[in-house]
């Protein structure tokens, strides 16, 4: 077996014809233009991976340099010669081979989607759980600041009325909670919008629309409770450690290390914006469920609660609005920010399972 090529000397750029000799597996034999021979052992070599048609380089025991571009040749002799270097002409054969590229594309797919659909939400509670609630607060830090700046208002509730729901919220909801994190109550008003959203701290803010949209203080607590269920599950503190992976593994695939600090100056508008996904809703209804009925509160509360909002979703503001030809403009606002408390049949249908099972309700009635 012969291969051509160039020889390339140590510390030199010049370069001579030569070629390549073996016969019995073990040896080598490099004749050179204008040069002596050289000889050696084929296991002491090294042979670069094998990339499409590029010349190989050979480097030899003195680290002078054999560069061919026979690159099959190199493969046989790699094989024939039981050289380490030989499992790389497999990974060349699989990357030639349309049917390995195809099942190979598949496979990525496949694994991706697995990891970012079960893989990253499943780490992202793992980590919330492991983290100590100091960082729940970290992370929290300067966002209601930020809300007040340029989202929320100030309420226009009475006094009286905000310390008499934070005082409820304070003596009945919060005697009950186990965990140890610094709950509080904010009122605001989100251009008159019913909404109330929970901060990881455990801050929490309701809007004035949501207070006089409540008949009754039981539909407050629904929502207070749910809000808890939120913090006490760490949902945004997972939000936010889902959103940092995917972050990061972008960063590292583009290489542009400016992502993390746009990632952390952007915290707040993400923990504004962001939706809870429909299982960790779930999951914070039934903790709210189960609080209610450790408090003495019929879940039914939830259900009328959430009741109203999905009619003032659709549009059905009847007995609360004297205005019921709302454009479809204020109506696509209101879905906005509704949808991140998204009330459905089957949610408060579980409500109604909670109050007849322990109020001894009808689960089909209707509030």
């Amino acid at each position: 077996m012969q291969i051509t090529g160039y020889w390339y000397p140590v510390d030199s750029s010049a370069r001579y014809a030569a070629e390549l000799h073996n016969t019995d597996g073990i040896h080598y034999t490099l004749t050179i233009e204008d040069n002596d021979d050289l000889q050696g052992m084929l296991a002491s070599i090294s042979v670069s991976d094998r990339v499409g048609n590029i010349p190989r380089k050979i480097t030899l025991e003195n680290q002078s340099i054999f560069e061919t571009k026979n690159n099959d040749e190199v493969d046989r002799l790699l094989q024939k010669s039981d050289h380490r270097d030989g499992s790389l002409h497999f990974l060349h054969v699989l990357e030639t081979r349309w049917q390995w590229i195809a099942t190979a594309i598949i496979l990525t797919v496949v694994i991706s989607f697995v990891s970012i659909y079960w893989g990253l939400p499943w780490a992202s509670e793992k980590l919330a759980y492991a983290m100590p609630i100091s960082v729940s607060e970290k992370v929290s830090e300067g966002t209601l600041e930020i809300m007040d700046k340029y989202v929320l208002e100030p309420s226009e509730l009475p006094e009286t009325r905000q310390k008499a729901i934070r005082e409820h919220f304070e003596k009945i909801l919060l005697s009950i909670q186990s965990e140890n994190f610094h709950y509080k109550l904010y009122f605001r008003q989100l251009q008159d919008m019913p909404n109330a959203f929970a901060l990881p701290s455990g801050k929490i803010i309701i809007t004035d629309k949501l207070i006089e949209m409540a008949d009754n203080q039981p539909e407050i607590d629904s929502v207070l409770l749910h809000e808890i269920g939120h913090v006490v599950h760490r949902h945004g503190l997972q939000q936010i450690i889902h959103g940092s992976i995917v972050t990061i593994a972008i960063t590292m695939i583009v290489g542009d290390a400016t992502a993390i600090e746009e990632m952390v100056v952007a915290l707040p508008t993400f923990l504004l914006e962001s939706h809870y996904s429909r299982s960790h809703e779930s999951e914070a209804d039934e903790y709210a469920f189960k609080q209610m009925v450790q408090l003495g509160i019929d879940p039914i509360y939830f259900a009328s609660m959430f009741a109203k909002m999905e009619e003032l979703e659709e549009g059905d503001n009847s007995g609360k609005s004297d205005d019921s030809s709302k454009s479809s403009e204020t109506l696509e606002e209101y879905g906005e920010f509704l949808s991140t408390h998204p009330s459905s049949p089957n949610r408060m249908q579980r409500a109604r399972e909670y109050s007849a099972k322990h109020f001894h309700r009808n689960p089909f009635e209707q509030d």
